[in-house]
């Protein structure tokens, strides 16, 4: 009798613990599906700080400007700022600093043609991979980058400043965050981007 009463027990407990494992997995399917709105918000916030700090800034927009005597300290001090606000460190700011920062000095190097406008839109969300308290969003997108070019005309010699937007289409980006202090934060990228028509992919992590 006392041998089946410990069997009883035993499988009570075990029933029990199956029905935690069970309640703990779907609160935390629960709280992951939660917050996929507040994931894919901090990613459009740091894509919109990288659209804006991918081009020079206006006053520097100018077609034929000799990009050595420009000085843009004070536009890198402020990308800095923007990107600490949403990254999880100081370093994981300074390699994306880095990489827009590359970005525009390929500008400067040829001011022939020059980026007025840089716009990413995410199209398709393909997969949010969860480990621990970080995610990995895998995404496809569209990028727009609105260009000013100089344009001879074979007839006059006359030379004319033109406008055109080129688009790509890539479908094989990433972000990953981890939850820092209640916030969903940057730790590593792998985007396109694009300098005076050539694609990069650049990624960085730490």
């Amino acid at each position: 009798m006392k041998f089946f009463k410990k069997i009883n027990i035993g499988l009570v407990l075990a029933i029990i613990a199956i029905v935690a494992v069970v309640i703990y997995c779907i609160s935390v399917e629960s709280n992951r599906k939660s917050s996929k709105e507040d994931i894919k918000k901090a990613c459009e916030e740091f894509i919109e700080i990288t659209d804006k700090y991918s081009v020079l800034p206006e006053q520097y927009q100018v077609l034929g400007e000799e990009g050595s005597k420009i000085n843009l300290d004070t536009y890198y001090s402020e990308m800095e700022d923007a990107l600490k606000g949403v990254t999880t460190t100081d370093q994981t700011a300074n390699v994306q600093k880095r990489i827009l920062s590359e970005l525009l000095q390929k500008q400067l190097l040829n001011t022939d043609t020059i980026n007025t406008n840089f716009d990413r839109k995410i199209t398709k969300i393909s997969s949010y991979e969860f480990d621990g308290n970080q995610v990995t969003v895998s995404f496809s997108s569209k990028i727009t980058i609105k260009q000013k070019y100089k344009e001879i005309n074979v007839l006059t010699g006359e030379t004319m400043e033109k406008m055109k937007d080129d688009s790509i289409d890539s479908d094989s980006e990433s972000i990953t965050l981890e939850q820092k202090d209640g916030k969903w934060k940057i730790v590593s990228t792998n985007l396109t981007y694009s300098a005076n028509g050539n694609n990069m992919t650049m990624p960085f992590s730490l």
